[in-house]
């Protein structure tokens, strides 16, 4: 059972970028899936197709949900391994800013649970507007997630929560509430594009509102297929350790939450 997802936005440094790519998808997703907590993961990578304008700051250029049915204990892993040989983190990875957070569901819909996803994913990372907190969860789980998984082309849509139980790092994220919406259809962007149902939402606060649109990069990974491993996927990891060798982090733990 899904307690928690964890939603990861990542960036590297300028020119580092295949080298970050390496090693999240063949040593770092592997390695937070053998911690206990997880279940498992996929990444994305931000897509060329946006459904609003996005600020400069936002350059964000993948993003990773990771499935969890224990927080607290997947964040203590997280802590008690960083940066050791059992969680090793390439320094073409940029955490100068670091959005990490557990998102505890409120509401979720499969249109299709016997259909795999195979696309991308839109993101809304979202607040209620002042004061209007339950106003607005009860606007997004009884009008909005319905009628938004109806749009052509989705396959599952979630709507989470932040809380501060369980978290990986001790800051507040900007959103207190994200919206997942897995999309099987590569013009289903669109419809976030044409609508103004958020933007003219009273109950969201809407200068903070971000919705983005991410790409397929990686299959869904999990626990199994991490400790029972394929052939060509233990290679894969064995290849990405040889290639990022001793160009690894060292110094940093101070940004978890239990440094």
């Amino acid at each position: 059972m899904i307690e928690a997802v964890l939603v990861v936005l990542s960036k590297a440094h300028p020119g580092r970028e295949a080298d970050l790519d390496d090693w999240y998808t063949n040593i770092h997703i592997r390695d937070a899936l053998r911690f206990r907590g997880s279940i498992a993961a996929q990444r994305f990578s931000r897509s060329p197709d946006q459904p609003m304008a996005l600020p400069a700051s936002f350059d964000w250029q993948c993003l990773a949900l990771y499935d969890v049915f224990d927080a607290e204990r997947f964040s203590r892993e997280h802590w008690e391994n960083a940066l050791t040989t059992r969680m090793m983190v390439t320094d073409a990875f940029d955490d100068t800013v670091l959005e990490d957070y557990h998102y505890y569901p409120l509401a979720f819909r499969d249109n299709d649970p016997g259909v795999p996803h195979t696309g991308g994913v839109i993101l809304e990372q979202l607040n209620a507007a002042p004061g209007q907190d339950a106003a607005f969860r009860d606007w997004y789980v009884d009008d909005y997630l319905p009628l938004t998984a109806r749009r052509p082309g989705v396959q599952t849509a979630s709507f989470g929560m932040y809380r501060t139980y369980g978290q990986m790092i001790p800051t507040t994220p900007s959103h207190t509430y994200v919206g997942v919406f897995k999309v099987n259809d590569p013009a289903a962007w669109q419809a976030w594009r044409d609508s103004r149902i958020l933007t003219g939402a009273a109950c969201v606060e809407q200068t903070s509102l971000r919705v983005t649109h991410w790409d397929w990069l990686t299959a869904r990974l999990t626990k199994d297929d991490v400790q029972h491993p394929s052939s060509p996927g233990l290679a894969a990891e064995e290849a990405a350790r040889l290639r990022m060798g001793d160009r690894v982090v060292t110094s940093g733990t101070e940004k978890l939450g239990a440094a």
